[in-house]
């Protein structure tokens, strides 16, 4: 059996936007499948808040999943199309314990903070493809959860309906202190998250913490990650500029690791 996932170490603290880029069959959708409960690891553990999320069951199982909001790419993933936009974020809620004219009131307000006031009783046919996604980001909110996941959230969308996306899940992170991890391809989202990840062959193998000064990635200054193992993976950026790289010389110097291109045929002028 092949492991989607190996050696992956990740913690989001509260509050945060996070993105985690990488291709097709890297274990984006496997890590998010994870996270919301919904598989279980083979190994490995799982924490939120505290609390050992692998040992859940029962009602605690069903609380947790309630506390995390999950978005899936395609909109049908995430909306029921014979229910009307009102009544595709309330139905989340009917277990929640909360009376039918707060879900509405709570539903409405959602809409509103997204955009779509006017919309609530179109169904979702009737509404752009941007329009849909918005209404799947309700859908995900619907119980106030503290953790939003969102699998490739604008990979069916257009470059102009993709920006207005993640201006919408920065807001969200903003305005609701909400924590969010999204897991794309689109490089885009590198720009408004806290910290942007890489992930290949289910590893996270470099990131890029963004600030001030910093706001989009510098190839140059990514964050290498280390696993337990010793193990690490260049970037990409690396190995294409040096094509014939086999091996590095790791270097000790003070407090400082140094990996210098190391090639077979300088082992004989070194004696």
């Amino acid at each position: 059996m092949f492991p989607a996932l190996r050696g992956l170490d990740l913690a989001i603290n509260k509050g945060q936007l996070i993105s985690i880029i990488g291709p097709s069959g890297a274990g984006k959708s496997t890590l998010l499948r994870l996270i919301s409960a919904f598989d279980q690891p083979s190994s490995g553990e799982i924490w939120f808040e505290g609390k050992l999320v692998n040992r859940f069951t029962g009602k605690n199982l069903l609380e947790y999943r309630q506390n995390v909001g999950v978005m899936y790419q395609d909109p049908r993933d995430n909306l029921i199309w014979s229910l009307n936009v009102l009544q595709n974020i309330m139905l989340p809620m009917r277990y929640s314990g909360k009376f039918p004219w707060h879900q509405k009131e709570q539903a409405i307000d959602l809409l509103t903070h997204l955009g779509l006031e006017g919309k609530e009783y179109r169904k979702p046919s009737q509404l752009s493809g941007g329009e849909q996604q918005r209404v799947s980001i309700a859908v995900a909110l619907a119980n106030e959860p503290t953790l939003l996941l969102a699998d490739e959230p604008t990979g069916e969308l257009d470059s102009l309906t993709t920006t207005v996306i993640i201006d919408y899940f920065s807001m969200l992170n903003q305005d609701l202190g909400l924590s969010i991890l999204v897991v794309t391809h689109d490089k885009r989202f590198a720009k408004m998250t806290d910290k942007t990840f890489k992930i290949q062959d289910g590893r996270l193998t470099t990131y890029h913490v963004r600030s001030k000064e910093t706001p989009d990635i510098d190839y140059d200054e990514q964050i290498v990650i280390v696993d337990s193992q010793g193990n690490l993976r260049l970037p990409h950026e690396v190995m294409r500029q040096f094509k014939e790289l086999k091996s590095v010389k790791v270097k000790i110097n003070d407090k400082r690791i140094e990996l210098i291109p190391f090639h077979e045929r300088n082992r004989s002028k070194e004696k």
